[in-house]
């Protein structure tokens, strides 16, 4: 099979994998006095998709570990994306959408995907306005996709696929994601959109809209969280990039058992909602806040096959092995004693 894919992947979905690059991480402390003391060159998610992640940092658990971050700054240009910075040496390490960057690897950017964020399901829901009562009554209405294409859009066409609608039926629009998304949606310019919480909890507690449904009920295999690391740590400074990926999974299991609390103030804070509203938007979906580092490639099979489907890859991609490295999640996961979520 080919190695074909088409060009517009490798920066379709971007805003999708990171709504920013620029989470600043705390600095100080006594880790530095720490001679295995390592630093790395990051470009990390906010929103409720880096929430865990950002709060670890700010709370000190990756210093804890020996671990400090240059998180690197864009200026929001196209091409200031982690899959350029990658291939310009600029970042080792990066978290996001693996269909962005699958292609992206493919299309020769130095790098492999290195295990699963803290969620790897979409975690998306399709809010609607009140006069929809059900995913059917979207037929001929307008819908917020996020993007053009990528995890989120796939997500609504699966959930119309549900009851029968086609794209033909509605009318999709890129409508971003978080807060831009959320005022299309209560601006009234589009009837329903997919989005991330605390968004969807937001609708109901402001009475804008309603909850439709959870897109990872209707498309549960879709792999949509991965983390990426360049060939050059991979190859060169392995030891490295194994401690972050350890600890990556440590931090996330501390936070969901010691810090749980303290992080719901803190995500509140930080998007600007009620802690009750932050708690039940996490707490409705722990149910995929699973920490386990493995890329399960028969999810990353299944993604690749549904992005065939809709024509979003030209050719199937042949040989996984040259895009997932596993090696250092396997380790983590034994060293931490963490097992398959999903295994039989």
């Amino acid at each position: 099979m080919k190695k074909k894919i088409l060009a517009f992947l490798t920066t379709l979905g971007l805003a999708f994998s990171l709504a920013a690059c620029g989470a600043k991480a705390a600095v100080g402390g006594n880790a530095a006095e720490d001679s295995d003391e390592i630093v790395l060159r990051v470009c990390f998610s906010t929103g409720m998709t880096g929430a865990v992640n950002n709060f670890a940092m700010e709370k000190g658990l990756y210093e804890a570990e020996g671990i400090k971050f240059e998180n690197v700054q864009t200026s929001g240009a196209a091409n200031d994306t982690v899959l350029s910075l990658l291939s310009r040496g600029e970042i080792d390490i990066a978290d996001g959408d693996p269909s962005t960057y699958i292609p992206g690897i493919y299309n020769g950017v130095p790098a492999k995907l290195v295990g699963n964020m803290w969620r790897y399901s979409g975690c998306y829901w399709l809010i609607a306005n009140d006069d929809i009562a059900g995913i059917e009554d979207l037929a001929g209405r307008t819908i917020g996709t996020q993007g053009t294409a990528g995890g989120m859009r796939l997500s609504v066409l699966k959930m119309l696929e549900s009851v029968g609608l086609t794209e033909a039926d509605v009318t999709l629009i890129a409508n971003g994601a978080y807060q831009d998304a959320y005022a299309t949606f209560t601006s009234g310019s589009v009837d329903a959109t997919i989005i991330h919480n605390p968004y969807a909890v937001l609708a109901e507690e402001e009475g804008t809209g309603h909850i439709l449904g959870r897109a990872w009920d209707y498309i549960p295999d879709y792999y949509t969280g991965t983390i990426i690391a360049s060939d050059a740590i991979i190859k060169n400074e392995p030891e490295k990039l194994q401690k972050f990926i350890t600890a990556y999974y440590k931090v996330h299991e501390q936070v969901k058992n010691e810090y749980f609390d303290e992080f719901i103030a803190w995500a509140a804070e930080q998007m600007n909602t009620s802690e009750e509203a932050m708690r039940e938007a996490v707490e409705s979906e722990i149910d995929v806040w699973l920490d386990y580092p493995v890329i399960p490639v028969d999810r990353v099979e299944t993604t690749l096959d549904i992005l065939n489907g809709y024509g979003w890859l030209e050719d199937e991609i042949d040989n996984l092995d040259d895009i997932i490295n596993n090696t250092f999640a396997e380790q983590a996961a034994k060293e931490l004693n963490l097992s398959d979520p999903y295994a039989k």
